[in-house]
């Protein structure tokens, strides 16, 4: 049984086509753990730029730990279980958060998937996005910050499958599925 699923992967690397993907596949629920920083730049009053919300994680990582954006699903999380609703996280960037929110799950229903793709690829990607569009400067910064300040390097190699998404849409979806059948 696939318990709960926490996606990792740098900008671009394809982290939401992922989930939205295993959700299709199973009924299962996402859970973007981004929403708690978009929720906070918002209470605070800022704008929501780049700039705003990275610091906004960082702070938050800072006052209430590295597993910080995960521990508003907990409960979530836990009420998912009871009910044998998988979950799909989108995204792990330290460790910590997939722990915690793997802490709610049986052993081997937890499971952390790396999703990878080159720099060029992701640039390519973010390039054209109508929402969120990323030029290669930015994304550049981006990644600095995820890897250097949030250890997300580390989650790469904690888990337990990595994808590279640098076909076809088709062929990742391929990928996908055959991950899931893996978890089962």
């Amino acid at each position: 049984m696939v318990g709960i699923v926490g996606v990792a992967g740098l900008a671009g690397a394809g982290k939401t086509t992922a989930v939205e993907y295993f959700k299709r596949l199973t009924g299962g629920r996402v859970l973007y753990l981004g929403q708690s920083v978009l929720g906070q730049v918002r209470a605070r009053g800022l704008s929501e730029t780049r700039d705003n919300e990275r610091g906004i994680r960082i702070d938050l990582r800072h006052e209430k730990g590295r597993a910080a954006l995960a521990l508003p699903y907990v409960g979530t999380v836990a009420q998912y279980l009871a009910n044998k609703i998988p979950v799909f996280v989108d995204a792990i960037y330290t460790q910590e958060e997939f722990s915690v929110l793997k802490g709610c799950f049986p052993p081997r229903s937890a499971h952390l998937l790396a999703i990878k793709a080159s720099f060029a690829v992701r640039s390519t990607r973010l390039a054209k996005r109508e929402e969120r569009a990323y030029s290669c400067d930015e994304l550049r910064k981006r990644d600095e910050t995820e890897l250097k300040k949030l250890g997300t390097g580390a989650v790469f190699a904690a888990a337990e499958h990595t994808i590279r998404n640098e076909k076809s849409l088709a062929g990742f979806y391929r990928d996908l599925a055959a991950f899931l059948d893996l978890c089962s």
